[in-house]
């Protein structure tokens, strides 16, 4: 039976992965790379064992006398959210291959706007991961400190100026879609990354 602590640092691999994929997946929209895409969802494989493994042997040590139950509630919160961004990941970037695929192309504002969001978002997911990784809930709580609804309202703003493009002709339906799933996405990744942040703040 494996130990919590042993348990921690495989976690945080698991959000070293996650972070990986994340930046991955932009550098492969910016770079309309396929590639590096195909290289992603073999991570996202990746993580999905991760996640069955340590959900495993967190299930094995709750059954152990005097099995610390808040912290393994807790972690194991934390391998299932961290599943759930490899998932929105993937959702990614079946989005972007068809923009690929279908050669859509996002207006220079529309691409600022995804670039903004998504710095936002990784930022977040940075700190997690070095909050895991170094066992500093200051990191953590870093991503509390902000206003909780600031990514939603981000979306919610570039949703309306994307209709105003749409409207003005600006850009095609098509590419439109693609571009609102993708703040769809990211804003879940961001909601997911705070459930995470939560719950390394209540780790003892």
């Amino acid at each position: 039976m494996e130990n919590l602590t042993a348990l921690r640092e495989e976690i945080n691999k698991m959000a070293t992965l996650a972070l990986s994929m994340l930046k991955n997946t932009f550098d492969g929209f910016m770079k309309h790379d396929s590639d590096i895409l195909a290289g992603v969802l073999k991570d996202e494989e990746r993580l999905n064992d991760m996640e069955r493994n340590l959900t495993a042997s967190l299930v094995d040590i709750s059954k152990g006398k005097g099995a610390d139950k808040k912290n393994i509630m807790l972690l194991s919160n934390i391998v299932e959210d961290l599943e759930e961004i490899g998932d929105y990941i993937k959702d990614m970037i079946e989005r972007i291959e068809i923009k690929i695929e279908e050669k859509l192309l996002f207006s220079d504002d529309a691409v600022d706007e995804y670039k903004h969001l998504y710095n936002v978002v990784e930022t977040e997911l940075v700190d997690v991961q070095k909050a895991l990784g170094m066992n500093d809930k200051n990191f953590a709580r870093r991503v509390l400190c902000g206003e909780e609804d600031h990514v939603d309202n981000l979306v919610q703003k570039y949703r309306e100026t994307h209709t105003q493009r749409l409207v003005a002709g600006i850009c095609e339906p098509r590419a439109c879609n693609m571009f609102l799933n993708l703040l769809d996405f990211t804003a879940q990744i961001s909601h997911h990354t705070k459930a995470i942040a939560k719950n390394i703040a209540e780790l003892k």
